[in-house]
């Protein structure tokens, strides 16, 4: 219609993003908190269970030493397919099923989709994308492993009661293989493919970019105290969402309201990525993430306010530490982008990536330790207030030296 701006190529290649997402992690990593409880009901012991998360976990972080040189290798658009594709062979593994080993097996390739074909690449593209309007951008995109727990996991539950774990299985690899070719046909590295220049340059409109140019490398010392803040964000986010559920009936509140927690948990991650990138605009990254860790350490130390009987202070530390904990996918490409050039950009996003998911390995299950010891898991929630609270101070001194030396 007359009049009427066309849209940007750019937003195509963020809802590609998004579905990168909702498929090599939502499908291949999250989703299968819903699927081991039937895993675990056709033979398999709880140990064997846990272990087939642990596979997926090492494998995604052995996977991410090695991010950087398979896209150079590849390029962006042929390595996100075969790394959907490899989740999709996960998928047709899971449906085989029968022993531990072909469990391990899928979650092995899943493990290898979640590090090679989510996070790093997506940031990268929208790096290549967007001159402005970035954290929305991420924001949006990263919003899509929300939306995949959301909208799948009341439908995995009803088709395995209703057709079992091999039909099950099947249907999400048919899934997740239609949405990798979609996907590659639509993507394109950089602008300049489609004859373009990024999404805000030129006078495009939008907030300009607020970020500044970091030094082409950081010091040692920042370096390695950003890999502790990593670790200690890393090993907060893995503990403090996979326990959510035994927290609250920790506390006395019953089964059905311990369900219901996860679900809030899981709207407000979303719609907070949605509006984080937006502020992050706007108020750059340093503050909007700093916010959204404060908002998660106050979450943290409610926890301490459960009680069992108040519906108020069960439901709102779930919505605190949701809103804060979408700094986990948006700060971590932002960070990057501030404190590096663009030279320096996929080193140092693959750093702190290499570090946030050693500290999910790592920490994954010191909570369940806790709770042996105290028998309950406020605990567990202090120590990781303790962590974020680490984290922010962390950030923000590692700003003010990085930039520094600009």
């Amino acid at each position: 219609m007359y009049g009427m701006k066309k849209l940007h190529y750019g937003w195509i290649v963020c809802l590609c993003g998004l579905w990168l997402f909702v498929c090599n992690m939502g499908l291949c990593s999250n989703i299968l908190s819903v699927y081991l409880p039937f895993i675990e009901a056709a033979g398999l012991s709880d140990s064997m269970g846990s272990a087939i998360l642990a596979v997926r976990c090492v494998f995604s972080f052995a996977v991410t030493f090695l991010v950087e040189l398979y896209y150079r290798r590849l390029s962006l658009r042929r390595g996100v397919l075969l790394a959907s594709l490899i989740g999709v062979a996960s998928a047709l593994i899971y449906s085989i099923g029968g022993s531990a080993l072909v469990y391990y097996a899928g979650a092995a390739l899943g493990g290898v989709t979640y590090g090679l074909g989510c996070i790093y690449p997506v940031s990268i593209l929208l790096a290549n994308w967007f001159h402005t309007h970035r954290g929305l951008a991420l924001g949006v995109s990263s919003a899509g492993s929300g939306v995949a727990a959301m909208a799948f996991s009341p439908v995995v539950s009803a088709l395995v009661m209703k057709y079992g774990l091999r039909a099950t299985f099947l249907l999400q690899a048919a899934f997740m293989a239609f949405s990798a070719i979609c996907v590659f046909l639509l993507l394109r590295d950089a602008p300049a493919q489609k004859g373009l220049a990024p999404y805000g340059e030129g006078g495009e409109g939008g907030h300009a970019v607020r970020e500044k140019e970091g030094p082409s490398a950081l010091p040692s010392m920042v370096l390695w105290m950003l890999a502790l803040m990593m670790l200690l964000i890393g090993g907060a986010g893995q503990a403090f969402s996979g326990h959510l559920s035994v927290l609250a009936q920790s506390c006395g509140y019953s089964a059905q309201i311990a369900a219901t927690i996860v679900s809030v948990h899981g709207l407000v991650l979303v719609c907070s990525k949605f509006l984080s990138g937006g502020l992050a605009d706007k108020f750059g990254p340093k503050r909007c993430t700093s916010l959204l860790m404060a908002l998660f350490i106050l979450g943290c130390s409610l926890v301490q306010l459960m009680n069992g009987v108040s519906l108020f202070w069960c439901y709102a530390p779930v919505a605190l530490m949701g809103f804060g904990a979408s700094v986990y996918n948006v700060g971590p490409p932002l960070w990057a982008g501030d404190l590096s050039d663009g030279a320096g950009y996929p080193k140092l996003l693959k750093w702190l990536q290499i570090f946030y998911n050693l500290g999910g390995i790592l920490f994954s299950a010191v909570p369940g330790i806790i709770a042996d010891h105290t028998g309950e898991y406020r605990s567990a929630y202090a120590l990781i207030a303790a962590m974020m609270l680490t984290s922010l101070l962390i950030l923000r001194w590692s700003y003010r030296q990085g930039l520094r030396k600009k």
